[in-house]
């Protein structure tokens, strides 16, 4: 086994960002499918294109900020072991990224849900 997977799993801070990265993406697959039947067979998702329907999207693009989120998780995870594995910090910094990264996706989600239902 990796050392710096030993690593990783020991420390506490990147234990704790696991665990709300998990959090955030469960949350996020609930709310949507919670409000799934509320959803309009159109929503605003692609903020960076020009206003008006070429940002709209179908309700099923919903699940690309969660799965987006777990993607990127798991490449800062191997960023982590392969990569920054030998400066503690530099891993920490890769996962608080993954976490606030996470988190904004979650917001983001959740304005888009109930500003559409």
């Amino acid at each position: 086994m990796n050392p710096a997977w030993k690593e990783i799993q020991h420390n506490w801070l990147l234990q704790l960002v696991t665990k709300f990265v998990a959090f955030f993406v469960i949350a996020s697959v609930a709310v949507i499918v919670w409000r799934w039947n509320r959803i309009p067979p159109l929503i605003p998702l692609w903020y960076s294109r020009p206003w008006g329907t070429d940002q709209l999207a179908a309700p099923i693009w919903l699940f690309v900020l969660p799965l987006g989120s777990l993607i990127l998780y798991f490449v800062n995870l191997f960023i982590a072991i392969y990569i920054t594995a030998e400066y503690l910090i530099f891993t920490q910094t890769v996962f608080l990224a993954s976490f606030l990264i996470n988190f904004l996706s979650f917001i983001t989600l959740v304005k888009i849900i109930f500003l559409t239902t």
